[in-house]
């Protein structure tokens, strides 16, 4: 058996050995006329500082072959130490990869913040001057922060928060007068309809991440590899090679990682939009204005999220299937002309290629986006259906509840943001009136206790979890929480806890269910 094995791997190995032959010779033949300028802004922040992602990716560049008529300019900085290749720490430096060498062609003298606008927009400037192309692309690489943050994180910015927003890299590219062939974040969370709708106007593809991405990000010798070998290659067929590798590297056998990668057409921006805001106003129609508030957030809840919930983040074309109103078809439609590649890992399920952001569990955050919003072109319509939401959303937060006689409340204060509206909340008072319970009761079944509610309130649950806490005679400790749970014969929701929890060489540990899906 073990001989078959081997037999086989062999003859595998000598196939793909001459399939690779073949491409090389016909790549050499066709290697396109065009000359093609590929910038990579590289604020390395603690990513090189700490792991030493940068230089790995730098490392990756330098093995592979470069065309003559590709010219690959990197800037550098935005970290406190770079641990190879003895870039400086203390000034931003502009580098040129050629014939397997880094080698500086502009160093800057001082430090200026990766994370200003007019620092990618001199490095863009600086690139279409001294190195004029037929065809342009653009890669931001470092740590994403979706819709919320956009890109980007300094180690030298006294704010830490200091990001470039969406609208800060709409003012950036939109003025170097640069046409992107594509425009590709190595950095999470950055494939979602606000970005792509902000960039649309600057470039023809965007390639990002709807999930959080590893360290190690885009694999840069096929990538390199592949443009030099035909510098006139179709964009999509360029993004394939990114896509594939990227996906590839994250299937390990040994590690799985929740990894996503897609290529979005920007051009097909404006009627994804267009059938987004006739989406969102049947939301409003049908569930707003029409008391369906729980369908909502059921519909956000059970959509497929990013970052593990933190962002508000969710697969737009899982969520329209899931509120699923008469301009879902639509919507999903042109979403799915919009994406023209999407890969996963094998684990990750229910990611079609663009993500949006949707209020929910951060809801401070929606002060930020107010801000955004109109400034990348969203339309009014569409920011006063989130903020009749988010409102309804906040009105429902501010309520006394008393389980078995025992009275909790909601003391966050959401009056000090602008997109507050008391009169929003007190329009949906009867709503609140009616959806509310003035008590839920635990009952003695005997050899348990259970939660009792009728099917129509069971509809309205959202999610339910068992949190943990242990008396130590002074206080509660919270052990954590874990997701799962059971129903009696009665359709009750059973209270039960065997007394057993999870501990490392016999010390209790607390113990959080951070994601789950159908297959883990």
């Amino acid at each position: 058996m073990k001989k078959k094995k081997i037999i086989i791997a062999i003859i595998v190995l000598t196939v793909l050995f001459g399939i690779f032959i073949f491409f090389s010779d016909d790549d050499i033949e066709n290697a396109g006329t065009d000359t093609y300028t590929l910038m990579i802004y590289m604020c390395a922040s603690d990513l090189e500082s700490d792991g030493g992602y940068a230089t790995t990716d730098i490392s990756e560049m330098l093995d592979s072959t470069i065309d003559e008529k590709v010219n690959v300019i990197l800037q550098t900085g935005g970290t406190l130490e770079w641990q190879d290749y003895e870039i400086s720490s203390t000034s931003n430096q502009i580098y040129k990869i050629e014939n397997g060498e880094l080698n500086l062609i502009k160093d800057e003298l001082e430090i200026k913040s990766m994370t200003e606008a007019d620092t990618l927009l001199n490095f863009v400037e600086f690139c279409k001057t001294e190195y004029p192309a037929d065809r342009y692309g653009l890669i931001l690489w470092d740590h994403g922060g979706g819709a919320i943050s956009g890109y980007g994180y300094d180690e030298n910015n006294i704010d830490e928060d200091d990001t470039l927003t969406l609208d800060e890299l709409k003012y950036a590219l939109e003025q170097s007068n640069v046409h992107f062939e594509f425009v590709g974040f190595d950095a999470c969370l950055m494939a979602n309809v606000e970005t792509a709708y902000a960039l649309k106007d600057v470039s023809d593809y965007l390639i990002a991440s709807e999930e959080t991405e590893p360290g190690t990000g885009w694999e840069y010798v096929s990538l390199l590899n592949k443009l030099s070998s035909n510098t006139s290659e179709n964009t999509v067929e360029l993004s394939k090679v990114i896509v594939d590798e990227f996906i590839k590297s994250n299937n390990s056998l040994f590690w799985y990682s929740d990894a996503t990668l897609s290529t979005i057409d920007l051009r097909k921006m404006n009627d994804v939009f267009s059938n987004l805001y006739d989406f969102m106003q049947e939301i409003k129609i049908n569930n707003i204005e029409g008391n369906n508030f729980a369908y909502i957030s059921k519909s956000i809840e059970e959509s497929k999220s990013y970052a593990e919930g933190e962002c508000d983040t969710i697969d737009l074309v899982d969520f329209a299937k899931k509120i699923n109103n008469s301009k879902t078809n639509d919507l999903i439609n042109s979403l799915n002309e919009a994406v023209v590649y999407n890969k996963v890992t094998d684990l990750v399920e229910d990611s079609s290629g663009l993500s949006i952001y949707f209020p929910y569990n951060n809801i401070e955050d929606y002060e930020k986006m107010l801000e955004i919003y109109p400034k990348i072109g969203i339309d009014d319509s569409y920011i006063d259906t989130l903020t009749t939401f988010v409102n309804l959303l906040v009105g429902g937060k501010n309520k006394e509840y008393t389980i078995n006689s025992h009275t909790y409340s909601t003391n966050e204060d959401y009056t000090q943001y602008d997109w507050y509206n008391n009169a929003i909340i007190d329009s949906y008072s009867d709503y609140y009136e009616e959806s509310q319970y003035e008590e839920l009761e635990v009952i003695d079944k005997g050899e348990y206790y259970a939660l009792e509610l009728s099917d129509e309130d069971w509809e309205n649950i959202v999610s339910i979890g068992c949190e943990v806490f242990y008396d130590d005679e002074e206080g509660f400790i919270d052990l954590g929480s874990d997701n799962y749970y059971e129903f009696d014969e009665d359709g009750d929701l059973k209270i039960i806890f065997d007394g057993t929890w999870i501990s490392i060489e016999e010390q209790t540990v607390p113990f959080y269910v951070i994601e789950e899906d159908d297959e883990y």
